[in-house]
């Protein structure tokens, strides 16, 4: 593809935002953090963008590895004047930028799962994961990574049935740089509005898990913790699981798994 990210290429569409740029990373993640750290003065939005990514993480630890060419791989430094309990509304933030940007190119079927997925008919598209980072009590930035699966090829692989890419849902080809620019505007939008009610709201609402059975699953070991009926959200992001019962339990940190999945 044409879309190889350079240092000039991402200069042309990302403009006077900063940026580094690295052919081949671990993790853009740890990248970024440790840039912010160095930079105390470094502004929000400034991101780190890698072609290759061989050392990934997702929620848990989980690992992302990312081909050149084939994705966007990103992570954007945010530094919110929030309280640590609002922490989990940068992962609304990068939810709702990829909403806002990638599900006008789709047909229908585009959602996001809770907490940080997002999904094209049941098959994961992006992955979202955000950190803090702190010195002693003081928040220092909240560093959100975006993976998207632009045109890597599941099929044939165990992933085959879990995962899927943007131009294959699309049936064509895209810019990555163009892509990359309006998600970062996006992004920009809303963590400006980080403690609006609009932000959950509109979270809220591209939400699939709302109002399906769902399993939950310790984060740890894996082991189903319970079932129950996803009921809605709070205003920092915290699941609401009714059970059968009729108690309804806060999911603060845990795999969810869709009932009919």
């Amino acid at each position: 593809m044409g879309d190889h990210f350079s240092e000039d290429s991402l200069r042309a569409v990302l403009g006077r935002r900063q940026f580094r740029f690295f052919e081949q990373v671990g993790s853009t993640q740890d990248l970024a953090r440790e840039w912010a750290t160095a930079e105390p003065n470094l502004p929000s939005g400034a991101v780190v963008v890698a072609e290759e990514q061989t050392a990934g993480r997702g929620r848990q630890g989980r690992q992302w590895i990312s081909p050149p060419d084939s994705a966007i791989m990103c992570s954007i430094i945010f530094r919110p004047r929030i309280r640590p309990e609002q922490l989990p509304r940068l992962t609304m933030v990068g939810g709702l930028a990829v909403a806002e940007t990638f599900a006008p190119m789709l047909p229908q079927g585009f959602t996001l799962k809770w907490p940080n997925d997002a999904m094209m008919n049941g098959k994961k598209l992006c992955g979202i994961l955000s950190e803090a980072t702190w010195v002693g009590d003081q928040l220092v930035a909240v560093v959100v990574g975006i993976g998207i699966n632009i045109r890597t090829q599941f099929a044939g692989t165990d992933l085959e049935g879990a995962a899927t890419s943007l131009e294959t849902e699309m049936g064509r080809s895209v810019d990555r740089r163009d892509l990359l620019a309006a998600l970062l505007a996006r992004t920009d939008a809303w963590a400006g509005r980080v403690n609006e009610t609009a932000l959950i709201n509109s979270w809220r609402g591209w939400l699939g898990t709302i109002g399906k059975q769902v399993r939950i699953y310790d984060p740890v070991d894996g082991q189903l913790v319970f079932t129950g009926i996803a009921q809605d959200v709070d205003s920092d992001g915290t699941l609401l699981v009714k059970l059968e019962s009729g108690e309804v339990r806060r999911v603060i940190a845990a795999d969810v798994g869709l009932a009919e999945d």
